[in-house]
C-alpha cells in the first residue's frame, strides 16, 4: 500500500508540474537586415604607384549609418591610403535588427590595376 501511495504522490506531483508549466510562446528568429550602400566612390589609382593588387578593408557602420571605423585586413602599401579615402566617402543605410538600427561590420575590397597608357604614335 505504501508503494502505491508513493507512486500516486509522484504521479500527482508530476501532473501538477506539467500543468503548471505553460508552453512557451513560439519565439520568432530575429530579423536582421544588413547595411545597404547608398552611394559609393571608386578609389583613384595613385599617380606615382606601379603596384597592383587588392586592398581589403573591414568597415564598421554606426547605427546612424555613418562610418565608425576602418580596419585594414589586406594591405598594399602604396594603394591602401586611396582605398581608405574612398570608402570613407561611402554612404550607408544602417543595418537593422528587428527594425531597430544597429552597428554592423562589412568587408570591402578594392582591386587596383596600373593604368595602361597608349601613347599616340609619332608621325
Amino acid at each position: 500500500m505504501r508503494r502505491v501511495f508513493v507512486a500516486l504522490a509522484a504521479l500527482t506531483l508530476f501532473a501538477a508540474l506539467s500543468s503548471a508549466q505553460k508552453p512557451e510562446e513560439q519565439k520568432q528568429a530575429p530579423s536582421f537586415q544588413p547595411p545597404e550602400v547608398i552611394s559609393d566612390v571608386e578609389a583613384d589609382y595613385p599617380v606615382r604607384s606601379i603596384a597592383w593588387g587588392t586592398v581589403i578593408l573591414q568597415v564598421t557602420i554606426e547605427p546612424s549609418g555613418g562610418i565608425e571605423h576602418v580596419k585594414v585586413i589586406k594591405d598594399v602599401k602604396s594603394l591602401t591610403p586611396q582605398a581608405e579615402k574612398a570608402v570613407r566617402k561611402w554612404k550607408f543605410k544602417s543595418a537593422t535588427l528587428d527594425g531597430k538600427p544597429v552597428r554592423a561590420t562589412i568587408v570591402v575590397a578594392f582591386t587596383f590595376n596600373p593604368p595602361v597608357y597608349n601613347p599616340a604614335p609619332t608621325p
